[in-house]
């Protein structure tokens, strides 16, 4: 069966074969005129045809108006063995007759190019593949509907790519999209994805949180798939090497820790115990023996290793925690000292420093002066990142012993959190300290992409993005009201950018221009660049636009900032500025990077908050 079947196939037709006509040695292909389309048979159609009225009424009204002419629509059949004629291609020119026959037309007659005997399954889908593919309206999941049954039919992907003249890429997408039924339901809502879009899609059709991601990055924001997907691509490495790191410890006999931020009774870290004998820290290579060895595994984005060992029923094995040392050496000090120890959470109880002798006291009380009091008492507390103790002189009972205090405010001393509330409080702040680890990873990833077409930037925020475009030919597309958000930036983020002046080093990078070598600000390469005539006024606005994102992006190079308390916590001035523009640039916020500006979105996963804000408004 040759590839060609339609008008090429009529120029070698040697017979016509009237109605009624038979031949006893027939040549193959030849044309049969007046066949009623109901007598053929159209199943295994590889494209949809559905109501033929619905779907392609053009076609319905042509055929009503004019029939099919043979010579430019013909229908190719086979016979079938019980003498019948089967459809290879024109399954949607056949559905037309049918229904034209039904109603308009009950005298509608057609012509048929009829193969030889035996045409394979192959062969159909083959043909139907040939003129479908180049027809307007193929669906893409129709296209990987025709791969899926040719690869049944058992052709591999070269060989489907060489029988229908298509490259392999292309075969090998169809076919990742036929096998997800996920991506198969999202094309129909995603007209402007073709098969290379579907089938990266198809890539986490058994993943439904991450698919959806990407529908609606396609829906809404499609110049950002490619990035979309690169971030769901290394989360899923960093899962698979973090279980990989989790079985390699199980294997030698360690004890996997859940979470390190919410530990239970008995668990403790290495660094955090000793022995019964002294208060030296634990050596882990001296502990690789114990019985109660554990570990806790985290890959961050980079695939980086970070191991954290734990002894699991430390106080079994012969250890104790260096804070409880700590208390009871202070503790026996104090007892030594004749000072009773307190309970910091007993009721009228009050600190020293916050208490006048009495209402003629004009300075706070100090331990020596209040030692003779009968209230007088103290508490242990320990400062595990100081590795030492803070001692907390007290009078219990502030008001029988007639002490003023310094503020209506400072006595009583407001209740801590209870325990369950500090538990779910330190396991947030882990779970959202390593997202926001990871989010810089993301974020300066997309940023290297926004600024690699900077040279060639776009003016307009709405401009159409091609999803598959490469990041370097991609221009870069200026946020709506630019001018305002630069003019806003020595305000709003005046702070990050002193600190980043005047080398600007990371704006350097984003535009890949030269490490500056130097303080000396007319050698800067931005100051260099821009003194250049070629430079154009959009382009100097870009490389303003850098200068502000570097040097917000700068800031989180240092140290300080890793800690939570300096970033989605409690952000600064300069930090809620630098994330709104981010949003304006296009850029998809990931949850931890939202909390900046919006810290309520936690409430939903993290009930313990709505539960204490609600204590709050109650005690107000």
């Amino acid at each position: 069966m040759t590839a060609a079947l339609d008008t090429a196939a009529l120029d070698t037709a040697t017979d016509i074969v009237e109605p009624g006509e038979t031949t006893t040695e027939q040549t193959y292909p030849y044309l049969r005129h007046g066949v009623d389309p109901r007598t053929l048979r159209a199943g295994g159609n590889t494209r949809e045809v559905g109501d033929i009225r619905a779907r392609r009424p053009e076609l319905v009204t042509s055929v009503a108006e004019h029939g099919l002419n043979p010579m430019v629509s013909v229908i190719n059949v086979a016979p079938d063995p019980d003498g019948g004629l089967r459809v290879l291609v024109g399954f949607h020119r056949t559905a037309a007759a049918v229904a034209i026959k039904e109603l308009e037309n009950p005298a509608l007659a057609i012509d048929v190019l009829v193969h030889a005997p035996g045409t394979t399954r192959q062969d159909v889908l083959v043909a139907q593949g040939i003129e479908n593919i180049h027809r307007e309206g193929y669906t893409p999941t129709e296209e990987a509907g025709l791969y899926d049954q040719l690869a049944l039919e058992g052709l591999d992907v070269e060989a489907i790519a060489r029988n229908l003249s298509l490259p392999d890429e292309q075969i090998r997408a169809g076919l990742a999209v036929a096998a997800s039924s996920r991506t198969r339901t999202a094309a129909a809502v995603l007209p402007d994805a073709d098969l290379l879009i579907l089938a990266q899609l198809a890539e986490f059709g058994d993943d439904e949180a991450a698919h959806q991601k990407l529908v609606d990055v396609l829906t809404h924001r499609p110049h950002n798939f490619e990035w979309t997907i690169g971030q769901l691509r290394r989360e899923r490495e960093q899962r698979v090497e973090q279980a990989q790191q989790s079985q390699r410890f199980a294997e030698r006999g360690y004890t996997l820790v859940d979470d390190e931020d919410d530990l239970p009774d008995g668990v403790a870290r290495l660094d955090e115990l000793c022995g019964t004998e002294d208060v030296e820290p634990l050596d882990p290579a001296g502990h690789a023996d114990c019985p109660g060895r554990g570990v806790y595994v985290w890959v961050d984005r980079d695939l980086e290793l970070e191991v954290t060992e734990f002894c699991v029923e430390y106080a079994d094995h012969g250890h104790r925690t260096l804070a409880s040392m700590r208390i009871e050496a202070a503790e026996a000090k104090l007892c030594a000292d004749g000072v009773p120890i307190a309970d910091p959470n007993a009721d009228g109880l009050a600190e020293l420093r916050d208490l006048f002798a009495d209402g003629q006291g004009e300075r706070l009380l100090t331990a020596e002066e209040h030692a003779g009091c009968p209230g007088h008492a103290a508490y242990v507390e320990d400062m595990p990142y100081r590795s030492t103790v803070e001692v907390h002189y007290v009078c219990t009972d502030y008001v029988a012993h007639r002490h003023v205090p310094r503020t209506a405010r400072a006595v009583p001393v407001q209740p801590e959190r209870d325990a369950a509330w500090q538990s779910a409080e330190r396991k947030r702040a882990g779970e959202n300290n390593k997202l926001w680890r990871d989010a810089k990873t993301d974020r300066r990833e997309w940023l290297t992409e926004y600024f690699a077409g900077w040279r060639n930037p776009k003016a307009s925020p709405k401009a159409k993005a091609n999803p598959r475009a490469k990041p370097k030919s991609r221009a870069v597309k200026l946020p709506a009201r630019v001018h305002h958000w630069l003019a806003l930036a020595p305000v709003l983020a005046s702070d990050h950018l002193a600190d980043a002046a005047p080398g600007h080093r990371y704006a350097c990078t984003l535009l890949k221009f030269a490490e500056p070598q130097d303080n000396r600000r007319d050698h800067n390469p931005l100051a260099e660049h821009l003194r250049k005539q070629a430079t154009t006024e959009t382009q100097a606005v870009v490389i303003r636009l850098a200068e502000i994102i570097g040097a917000c992006e700068e800031h989180w190079n240092l140290k300080y900032t890793e800690n939570a308390d300096t970033s989605w916590r409690n952000p600064s001035e300069d930090t809620c500025f630098y994330f709104e523009l981010l949003d304006a640039l296009g850029y998809p916020l990931s949850h931890v990077e939202q909390l900046v500006n919006n810290p309520d979105l936690d409430h939903e996963k993290w009930p313990h908050l709505v539960l204490a804000n609600a204590g709050d408004d109650q005690a107000a």
